[in-house]
């Protein structure tokens, strides 16, 4: 974005970001149903705008967290984010993994419809079932 178009947006009250990575203008645009428009240039050498282009949200705000300053996009459908903060990046990094574990748990008990208990549930479960047989048996066999 350069200072001319920066300027404009400045001008109608609109908010413009420099340098945000390719795939979080991808799932920005996924998640607002907007596209990533790198050029406004027809092949006939006009400027035209689609406005199909343009996904939808109800606010978008900055926001400091600890030391970072974030974009935050509320009011888009479908869409949650998590962020993570932790003591250092190790932290940081192992909590990022248990939740992409628990996703992962809950979007495969969503697909497949069963669930399993974990925790011994089913060593317990066969205990309970031996020891209730057990009862019925007269001898040590």
């Amino acid at each position: 974005m350069d200072d001319i178009a920066q300027k404009y947006l400045v001008e109608a009250g609109a908010l413009g970001l420099r340098r945000v990575d390719k795939s979080d203008l991808r799932r920005l645009a996924k998640a607002t149903k907007g596209s990533v428009v790198t050029t406004l240039a027809t092949p006939e050498g006009e400027e035209v705008f689609n406005p199909e282009n343009l996904g939808s949200c109800e606010e978008v705000y900055e926001e400091a967290v600890g030391d970072n300053d974030f974009i935050f996009f509320k009011g888009v459908k479908g869409v949650a984010s998590i962020i993570v903060r932790g003591a250092n990046e190790m932290m940081c990094d192992e909590i990022e993994r248990s939740i992409h574990d628990s996703i992962c748990v809950v979007k495969r008990t969503l697909e497949s419809g069963f669930l399993v208990p974990g925790g011994g549930a089913c060593e317990i479960a066969l205990s309970n079932k031996i020891d209730d047989y057990s009862k019925t048996v007269g001898n040590k066999e």
